[in-house]
């Protein structure tokens, strides 16, 4: 059977609909949709919300990875498979099967999923690439680089775009990552047989 790959996208609950971020992540929801993608986020608000909502509103499968630990916080209305764990740390490894994670905006818990998705690929643990997008990751490579010990193989690990980047070049970067990690020769393209590997 063939299945869409996941794209796994972490980004604040606090971000509200009237901030421009919040109609940028439902842009790339939508685009992510209609490249064939099937979405994954926490399921819950902000980013979580926009990124569900243009997923499906664009007739896309909307995944929510929620924590039933988490004083029983409702999924966005959006989500159209809720999977439930039983802590964050349950949650993070499901995250961690997905083809592709992105980070938009975000606090520290969006921080600790980057950190914990990074500190997988390094290890081998995963083999997910990890595409972070805004100018506060390009920053945090680069302190990373710069401050922490690290080699550039580490640091080869992840790429980063510039806030502002529109959804479709994003979307582009996403396939291209999708088929160098499915041995494709090429970006992942809807049609493509793909196993999924979460969910």
């Amino acid at each position: 059977m063939t299945h869409h790959p996941i794209v796994a996208v972490y980004g604040s609950a606090r971000i509200g609909t009237d901030d421009p971020r919040f109609t940028a992540a439902r842009a790339l929801g939508s685009a992510l949709a209609q490249a064939g993608l099937t979405v994954a986020t926490g399921g819950y608000q902000g980013v979580m919300a926009a990124i569900s909502r243009g997923a499906h509103d664009a007739g896309g499968e909307v995944i929510g990875y929620t924590v039933s630990s988490w004083d029983g916080l409702p999924a966005n209305q959006w989500v159209t498979r809720e999977v439930d764990s039983v802590d964050l740390f349950e949650r993070l490894r499901l995250f961690s099967k997905a083809d592709l994670m992105i980070a938009l905006d975000g606090g520290i818990g969006t921080l600790t999923e980057v950190a914990v998705s990074w500190n997988l690929l390094q290890v081998g643990s995963s083999a997910q690439p990890l595409l972070m997008v805004g100018d506060e990751w390009v920053e945090l490579v680069d302190f990373v680089a710069r401050r922490l010990v690290v080699a550039k193989e580490d640091l080869a690990l992840v790429r980063t775009l510039p806030s502002g980047t529109g959804p479709h070049t994003i979307v582009a970067e996403a396939r291209a990552l999708i088929g160098r990690r499915l041995g494709l020769g090429g970006p992942w393209e809807s049609g493509h047989p793909a196993l999924r590997s979460a969910g």
